[in-house]
């Protein structure tokens, strides 16, 4: 096999690896935990309803924000509504953790929010640390990462095997 083609699956692998990280770094806006501010504000309305289409649409306003803080996908599927309603009423202060790299033009007012609690009452119903967490995991990192281990580990070994290879062949033909 010739040299280039011996590395092509190697190659094609860490450039996988590289696109998909790329890809996550451009689109996700939240990397780490620090990138959220937190921030505390007065509960002035909440909406706990879904759309014609069946989806949820969770999302709450506060006194000191002008735009509406929606939950994110992975915490409204377990967010308890219940127990919210019951703990939670109108002019109770709430500690918020959102992304400010948000473009509330583009996002039509909407900030995603990352945390939920309630520090006069004691109550969390998700930390930032935990969504990003969330956020950071899945199928594309996951992707991402197995695509540059394997390709550097098939680099490895084809550049082991092309030595012993070649140290065969000179000892053969010598």
């Amino acid at each position: 096999m010739p040299l280039s083609g011996r590395f092509m699956p190697a190659t094609l692998l860490i450039i996988l690896g590289l696109g998909l990280l790329i890809y996550k770094n451009l689109t996700q806006e939240v990397k780490q935990e620090q990138d959220l501010v937190v921030k505390e504000g007065t509960l002035i309305n909440y909406s706990f309803k879904k759309t014609p289409e069946g989806e949820r649409d969770y999302g709450i306003w506060l006194k000191e924000f002008a735009e509406r803080f929606e939950l994110t996908g992975t915490e409204e599927a377990k967010f308890d509504t219940t127990a919210f309603k019951a703990a939670i009423k109108p002019g109770d202060r709430l500690r918020v953790a959102f992304s400010d790299r948000e473009d509330l033009l583009e996002n039509g007012g909407v900030r995603k929010l990352y945390g939920l609690s309630a520090p006069v009452k004691k109550l969390s119903f998700f930390e930032g640390k935990e969504t990003v967490g969330k956020l950071n995991t899945g199928i594309i990192t996951y992707a991402m990462y197995a695509s540059l281990a394997l390709g550097i580990l098939l680099y490895i070994w084809q550049l082991f095997k092309f030595q012993r290879e070649q140290k065969a062949y000179n000892d053969y033909h010598g």
